[in-house]
């Protein structure tokens, strides 16, 4: 079996929508390709951090003068689709109440660094095959109706979408439940419960 990949998720939908796996470079491909990226970050944004997987850390370090009332502003590496969390000097900017925003039209991160070693828990391309196989089927719905808005099957299209709504709100509860399952406790024992919080200057607020 081939390890699941962003390549095999384009091959299986493909199929599943009756075209050849041979239309690398068609429009219906290309259509694909364009739409992934954007696909994939709504995908984890609204899962608003119960999805653990897909993730690495990086370390920014291409800095330059900030906007919007932010000192500094870090060039995300290509790949990125979503950042989790901002860690300056080691320490979370939730822990340290450090407000951060993520400008999409530049792809940017705005933090006031401060001159801290500034790293990201971001989801990045190339790990498609950490992902559960719920949250899998969640992507290929989405570009099934992008396959089906170019055969120009509009219905079909939004049967897709609705499918793929129903998918991700069952692997957000999966995912949550197995989060909460794994109880974390510190010393002197207390549960400790934690919600992180984060704002993004994109299409989509977090």
């Amino acid at each position: 079996m081939a390890v699941r990949s962003k390549s095999t998720i384009f091959q299986s939908v493909l199929l599943r929508c009756g075209e050849s796996e041979a239309s690398q470079g068609s429009a219906i491909w290309r259509a694909m390709e364009v739409n992934y990226d954007e696909i994939v970050r709504v995908a984890f944004e609204e899962g608003d951090g119960a999805f653990p997987f897909g993730r690495k850390y990086l370390t920014l370090t291409s800095r330059a003068d900030g906007d919007f009332g932010f000192a500094d502003k870090f060039t995300l590496p290509h790949g990125v689709f979503h950042i989790a969390e901002v860690y300056l000097d080691g320490c979370s900017a939730s822990e340290l109440q450090e407000a951060w925003e993520i400008d999409a039209t530049e792809n940017v991160l705005l933090v006031n660094a401060n001159k801290r070693e500034v790293k990201v828990r971001a989801v990045v391309e190339g790990l498609e095959h950490t992902w559960s196989g719920l949250f899998t089927q969640v992507i290929q719905k989405r570009l099934e109706a992008v396959v089906k808005g170019v055969q120009e099957e509009e219905a079909e299209a939004a049967a897709k979408d609705q499918d793929a709504d129903f998918l991700l709100m069952k692997s957000g509860v999966k995912a949550s439940k197995n989060r909460s399952n794994r109880r974390v406790l510190p010393k002197g024992g207390r549960l400790v419960n934690a919600r992180f919080t984060r704002s993004s200057r994109s299409t989509r607020r977090r």
